[in-house]
Formats: C-alpha cells, structure tokens, sequence
C-alpha cells in the first residue's frame, strides 16, 4: 500500500528531473559558444593581472584603466592591452569609460588612445567570433563563427529618471558593458534602476559592470548574467581579484 502511496511523488519527482535535463540542454543549445574575460576597475595598476591572464574570444574592459583620467594611464594601459593581443587569441577586445575616465581632457582623443581595442560610447558594434573547441565543448559550438552584438554605455550616475542613451541599448542586444551596475545587482544597493529597467527590456545574455568595487562578483536574473568584475578592492587602487570568465 506504501508503494502505490509514493507513486504521486514519484512521478513528480521524475518529472521535475526530465524538465530540469531539457531546460539544461535548450539553454546549451541557445549558447553562442564564446567566451569572454571581463575586467574593470583596474585603476592604472593592470600589470598586475598579466600573470596567469586567463584567454578568451572576447576581452572585456567596463572602465576605470585609470586614475582621475591620467593620460599616462591611459596610454600603458592601451600597451598592456596590445601585449596580452600578442600573448593571448582574443579575437576582440572591447572597452568603455569608467567615471575616472568620462571627463577626462583626452576624452574626445579616446579612441586614438585606446587603438588597440574597440572604444564603445553610447552605440552598439556586431562583432564576428570564431569559436574555439579548445575553450568550449564541442556539442556547444554548432557552426564556426558567430555574430555578437554589444552595446558599449559611457558612465553615468545612478538615475531616477529616464536615461536616454540607455534607451539606445537594441533589443536582442547580446551584451551590455556599462561601468555602472544595475540597481539590486551585483551593485551594493548603489546600482541604477533606470539601466535595469533597459537592461530587462533588452535581455541581453551577459552585462558586465564594475565601479563598486566590493560589489564584485555575479548574479543572474532570468536568462541574463550579471557581472561586477571591478579588480581593485574596496576603497582602493591595488588589485586584488583576477579576471572573470563568462561562457556565453
């Protein structure tokens, strides 16, 4: 009698195992089989991450490479970023403002600076990738190459009110880089819900922030991943954590 008792559970339980095992292998199978390192808040002192650097398809820099906007700081980092291009197989390596960097007097100079990456301020660029076996398993790379849209923001403060230029963020859009995070994530309770709120409508695959450096670290919600990937510590300009790698 106990048996015929336990089959209700039994069968939920077989059930909630076989929806948990096809939900696994659709998201797998909506992957792009990228993957990308995300860095920020590196504050002038990124020598210290080559090391051990780990490799990626897409390199990903959410701002603050200096210190106050130092134009020193910002012409090592844009060498240090050309060595790790020689050492390493990005395909990519995108970067944008962090508040040290958006008032700077080199500001409108940016892009020349920064010569070995791709400058996004305020617009969205498609990105082709080819995909690596060696890095992602071979049952997630259907196809050779892929086309990754990322929308690049310039800093701005938390909002209460509309922010058009982050309504400039494509739906669809497969990753957002924005220094600041969005409010409730990964952000210390000082995120912006205005860049929620777009971030939400756009349902991008990844964002990747930084700015509040102790609120380093991931969340999820949904189907987007979020990422504080600040590398100096709490309070300071010394780094103290490594990179963060995303498969996405």
């Amino acid at each position: 009698m106990s048996i015929f008792l336990a089959l209700p559970a039994l069968i939920l339980i077989g059930a909630w195992y076989w929806i948990r095992r096809h939900s696994l292998k659709v998201e797998e199978a909506n992957r792009l089989g990228i993957r990308v390192v995300c860095i920020s808040d590196t504050h002038g002192d990124h020598e210290k991450l080559t090391e051990n650097f780990p490799d990626g398809d897409i390199l990903i820099h959410a701002g603050d490479f200096t210190r106050f906007g130092n134009l020193k700081d910002a012409e090592k980092f844009n060498e240090w970023l050309g060595r790790i291009k020689s050492q390493r197989s990005f395909q990519h390596l995108i970067i944008v403002n962090g508040n040290h960097e958006s008032n700077a007097p080199w500001q409108k100079m940016a892009e020349q600076i920064l010569s070995n990456a791709v400058f996004l301020k305020n617009c969205c660029i498609s990105l082709r990738v080819s995909k690596s076996t060696e890095r992602i398993p071979s049952d997630m790379c259907s196809g050779r190459s892929v086309n990754v849209q990322i929308f690049g923001s310039d800093f701005f403060w938390p909002m209460q009110t509309e922010n058009p230029y982050y309504k400039l963020i494509p739906t669809g859009v497969d990753i957002v880089v924005s220094h600041g995070p969005c409010k409730s994530l990964v952000d210390s309770g000082r995120g912006c819900a205005m860049l929620l709120r777009e971030v939400l409508r756009a349902g991008p695959r990844l964002v990747v922030s930084g700015h509040i450096h102790e609120a380093r670290g991931a969340a999820a919600r949904g189907a987007t991943r979020f990422v504080n990937a600040a590398n100096c510590g709490p309070g300071g300009y010394a780094i103290s954590a490594p990179a963060t790698v995303v498969d996405i």
